[in-house]
């Protein structure tokens, strides 16, 4: 499947975000296989932290943060969080095994 990388805006810290996605079609509808979002964070070091993870396939929505009114991060979901960094370290894989990611993304992502 072809990779997707959309910016999508900036969080409410100014930071980038950014989604990565796979779509199939059924029933001539696009269905997210998966999709995730990321805000970017270059300082100190360049990073990206799972915010969201979408699979339409399997009617999942999940999402690592709940908002305040004014847009600021109110809660998180730490184990969930957990589990996304875990899941796109092992996206990022395979990715990078299919050409899409550079050795230099792939550095960046280990460190």
């Amino acid at each position: 499947m072809a990779l997707c990388i959309e910016s999508i805006g900036h969080s409410a810290e100014g930071n980038p975000l950014i989604s990565l996605a796979h779509y199939g079609v059924q029933n001539g509808d696009l269905m997210a296989d998966p999709e995730m979002t990321f805000e970017v964070y270059a300082y100190p070091s360049p990073a990206a932290e799972p915010m969201t993870y979408r699979n339409d396939y399997l009617g999942v929505m999940q999402g690592v943060y709940e908002y305040s009114h004014s847009g600021k991060k109110s809660h998180i979901r730490p184990q969930l969080k957990k589990d996304l960094r875990h899941f796109a370290g092992l996206w990022f894989r395979s990715l990078h095994a299919q050409g899409f990611l550079s050795e230099s993304a792939m550095r960046e992502i280990r460190s």
